[in-house]
């Protein structure tokens, strides 16, 4: 099992989903994190599944969340992976009462109907979700204007950094928690920027 000792101990699984060997980090990373639950690890989605999705969407996932999703399935990131019938344009969430959706900025506005939703931070309400179009990953944060922020230029990078981020849970007794949890921070703040990376952790 994987187990951090020390910073160079945390495994960065890949640069972009689909290169040679993406698989082999991360596969290694959610067994350890699903250990670690003592939980199973999640089946591949079938491609017609996928495809199913895709046709009530009227678009197409991101190439790496879809191969993703038939590599590893709905997986254990650290965050939740929404179920595909969670999935879904994020105007919805307010079609039937508009009073009660936040009050979104003008900039708010040009993106909302294009956010699809596909990840929960960690159940708290706030959402990850992919650009239609550009398949650029936004976040939704329900605690404040502006409640979108584009985040990353692409999914493999959210799902890179969540996988470098769930190590954190992964410390060794000589370690602890703590000083695991800083070394993570300190691998994205370096990917992402400090910025990005307290809009999205704190």
């Amino acid at each position: 099992m994987l187990e951090i000792h020390k910073k160079e101990d945390i495994l960065i699984p890949f640069t972009i989903i689909g290169e040679e060997h993406w698989e082999v980090n991360t596969k290694t990373i959610l067994e350890a994190v699903a250990d670690n639950w003592n939980d199973e690890l999640k089946e591949p989605v079938r491609e017609e599944e996928i495809n199913a999705l895709e046709q009530r969407l009227g678009t197409a996932l991101p190439h790496g969340l879809r191969l993703f999703y038939r590599t590893f399935g709905i997986s254990d990131i650290g965050e939740q992976l929404q179920e595909f019938d969670e999935i879904s344009f994020i105007k919805e969430i307010w079609a039937e009462h508009p009073q009660y959706a936040p009050d979104f900025t003008e900039k708010d506005r040009e993106y909302l109907p294009f956010l699809i939703s596909f990840s929960d931070y960690l159940g708290n309400g706030n959402m990850f979700c992919f650009h239609s179009e550009t398949k650029e990953i936004y976040y939704y944060d329900h605690e404040g204007s502006p409640y979108l922020s584009k985040m990353f230029e692409n999914v493999d990078l959210y799902l890179r950094c969540c996988l470098i981020s769930a190590q954190s849970d992964l410390f060794g007794a000589d370690t602890g928690e703590e000083k695991v949890a800083v070394w993570t921070e300190e691998i994205l703040i370096d990917l992402l920027g400090e910025d990005l990376v307290r809009k999205w952790k704190y």
